[in-house]
């Protein structure tokens, strides 16, 4: 009696195990595979503006934006992507590692492509990236076999970009009013294409200094290389009626690929300040009156001299007459 009253506990214990096990079980997250558990889903681009899977994303100065989308096409169960992304430039892509998408829905996501320099990178250069998805979960519970994954792959192209650089040299010091200077500068082609000056403006904010723009004229249109320079001099006067005063220089040039629709500066321009220093005061009268005087005083002196001259000639007539009488009066 006793022994099968051991054997009913022990029983009672192996069955209890099982149920535990069981239990486990259920809660357990069960694998999916293809055969057990077929999940749809599709990743790829959005183009936008027209734009279709021919034309390359244009890049950004700093950073470019590229969208991507994903789609569950599952009625029930979300599903868990994860990311990884490549690209032939020397920059990175910056996005999320993972992402879940919800049953039957078409979810949209973007990466940022940064650390490209375009400015330094000639105009048309292309490069491509690629975004690999891949799915790791659906309903929750991890996808062991066999892996399904996704790719959506582009190309971004490196844009025309327009800009000058306009530096000038400072003269070093202060100019007289009544004399002329000249100003050197050095145009520079700072895009990543060709490019010419469309128009140009020189500015001044003194009442009578004037300059003589025909050197920018003769460099207005012509089609420079990037990195290449122009140089242009160009020839102030500042008039003997200016007063002391700074006076500020402003040159600026407008880009002729802007102004045709191309990306980047439309105008550029730089300033410099100049000294100019009044005539001191009565110089200009000081040498009118010298001007005359070296006009009269020749006149003065060749008439003075003249008349001492003639003085001596009406003279020496009645002294010779007294000189004659006195001999005369001594031989008597």
């Amino acid at each position: 009696m006793r022994y099968g009253l051991q054997v009913t506990v022990m029983e009672r214990q192996r069955m209890g195990a099982a149920l535990c096990v069981i239990t486990l079980l259920a809660f357990m997250p069960i694998p999916v595979s293809a055969q057990d558990a077929p999940i749809g889903w599709e990743m790829g681009l959005v183009y936008e503006g027209g734009a279709s899977e021919d034309d390359p994303f244009t890049l950004g100065e700093s950073e470019t934006s590229i969208r991507f989308w994903i789609r569950n096409d599952n009625v029930a169960g979300d599903i868990e992507i994860s990311l990884e992304y490549d690209t032939s430039s020397d920059g990175a892509i910056n996005g999320e590692e993972s992402v879940t998408v919800g049953s039957g829905t078409n979810d949209t996501f973007t990466i940022q492509l940064t650390g490209i320099d375009v400015w330094n990178i000639a105009a048309g250069t292309m490069y491509d990236f690629e975004i690999d998805g891949e799915l790791v979960s659906y309903m929750g519970a991890p996808v062991v076999a066999p892996i399904s994954s996704q790719s959506a792959d582009g190309d971004a192209i490196v844009p025309e970009l327009h800009r000058w650089d306009v530096d000038i040299d400072d003269i070093g010091h202060p100019v007289n009013a009544g004399t002329e200077f000249n100003l050197h500068l050095d145009i520079k082609n700072a895009g990543n294409t060709a490019d010419s000056i469309s128009t140009f403006s020189l500015e001044d904010d003194c009442p009578v200094l004037t300059a003589d723009d025909g050197p920018l004229d003769e460099v207005k249109g012509q089609l420079t290389q990037p990195g290449i320079i122009n140089e242009v001099t160009l020839i102030f006067d500042a008039s003997s009626t200016h007063p002391t005063r700074m006076c500020e220089i402003e040159i600026t040039v407008r880009s002729a690929g802007v102004a045709n629709g191309g990306l980047g500066d439309s105008m550029n321009n730089a300033e410099i300040d100049i000294e100019i220093e009044a005539r001191p005061v009565g110089a200009q009268q000081d040498q009118d009156d010298a001007s005359t005087d070296d006009d009269d005083g020749p006149q003065n002196q060749d008439q003075v001299t003249s008349d001492n001259f003639l003085m001596f000639p009406t003279l020496v007539t009645p002294m010779a007459i007294l000189w004659a009488a006195l001999m005369r009066a001594r031989e008597e």
